[in-house]
């Protein structure tokens, strides 16, 4: 595939947006369209969902009112599908460019799997001052991989899930927030 006309490496973003298994990777897909996170990068969700809409109702609307909306369905749904279509290619931009070794992604996914128990509070420890002291790219967040299913989720709601659940307790709970640099409740109900 290589570069199109608009400079995006398609084989990049498909390695990128996807996982080694093959999946989609959402937490980075959303990322590209809420912005990275990045002050610059807009939030295109709304864009999004304003093109999806009007994909599917444009065409409605012209047959039925076809003097108020000026356009004739096949016209409705073809500007529908333009717009989706650069939304999808701005996205893929974002996602081509998408640092996937940035400091704040790895250790938010290490900090999600501290949370879910697939890593030790000093192994966690280990790695997130390999990646402050080597960079991201000496960290492979996915090893220790009993927590897949963790990547874009917040690692308190994680923990909270877990002591809900009952596979962790009280002690537990605390210290893992502990390890995580969150407040810890005076009382775990506060919290749950």
């Amino acid at each position: 595939m290589g570069n199109d006309e608009d400079g995006i490496d398609w084989q990049r973003v498909g390695r990128v947006a996807t996982e080694p298994d093959g999946s989609a990777h959402w937490g980075r897909i959303r990322s590209a369209v809420r912005g990275r996170g990045s002050r610059e990068d807009t939030d295109l969700a709304p864009l999004v969902l304003v093109a999806a809409v009007w994909t599917l109702l444009g065409p409605v609307l012209a047959a039925v009112f076809p003097g108020n909306v000026g356009l004739a369905p096949w016209q409705a749904a073809g500007l529908g599908v333009v717009v989706l279509l650069g939304l999808v290619a701005a996205v893929a931009d974002r996602l081509d460019e998408y640092e996937v070794t940035d400091d704040d992604v790895v250790i938010e996914e290490l900090r999600a799997r501290y949370a879910a128990g697939a890593l030790s509070l000093a192994e966690f420890e280990r790695r997130v001052e390999r990646v402050v002291a080597e960079g991201p790219e000496a960290v492979d967040p996915s090893i220790g991989g009993e927590g897949s299913g963790t990547e874009g989720r917040d690692p308190v709601a994680i923990l909270r899930e877990r002591y809900a659940r009952g596979e962790i307790d009280d002690a537990e709970y605390r210290r893992r927030l502990e390890g995580l640099g969150e407040d810890v409740p005076d009382r775990v109900s506060e919290s749950a």
